[in-house]
């Protein structure tokens, strides 16, 4: 029995990442998402891709991806690649995608929400500590999280409509 349930356990351990990486699947989940941010206007919208140097292979990725504009929903993402030690730029943005170390740092989410950026990232650990206003997953189904007090402390506000869709902490 013993030599069934540690190989079994220890593949689960290793399928299960401790944080999964952005995918453009994610991205258009997010850009419909930023279809329901109240005050926003026109179709474009500028993320700002915060990342560290663990994860610059990865932001590089979702900045191609958003070459010349991705389309999600009612919205166009383009990309702004932002170095963590740069979070002065994250003004302006719409959104603000954290990506390693970036998802969860209190310098990133203060220069953000002082900005009045929407924080998300695909840690959900940093919509759960309240230093991303959403969390998304879109695999194996979609989920999206949002944290009331990181949307308020960020000035973000979504429409009513958006609600029936998203579990709220």
């Amino acid at each position: 029995m013993r030599k069934f349930i540690l190989p079994a356990l220890a593949g689960l351990l290793i399928s299960t990442p401790a944080m999964a990486e952005t995918t453009q699947r994610d991205l258009e989940v997010i850009g419909r998402a930023l279809g329901f941010v109240e005050g926003a206007s026109g179709s474009d919208r500028t993320v700002a891709i915060v990342y560290d140097a663990g994860s610059e292979a990865e932001a590089q990725a979702l900045a191609s991806a958003m070459a010349g504009g991705l389309s999600a929903g009612r919205v166009t993402l383009n990309a702004r690649l932002v170095p963590m030690a740069d979070t002065g730029s994250i003004s302006g943005a719409d959104a603000a995608v954290l990506l390693g170390g970036a998802a969860g740092d209190a310098g990133v989410f203060g220069a953000a929400s002082s900005a009045g950026v929407m924080t998300v990232s695909t840690d959900m650990g940093c919509v759960e500590s309240a230093q991303c206003v959403m969390g998304v997953q879109s695999a194996p189904s979609v989920r999206i999280v949002v944290n009331r007090g990181a949307a308020d402390s960020s000035s973000v506000s979504f429409a009513a409509a958006f609600a029936m869709m998203i579990e709220e902490i």
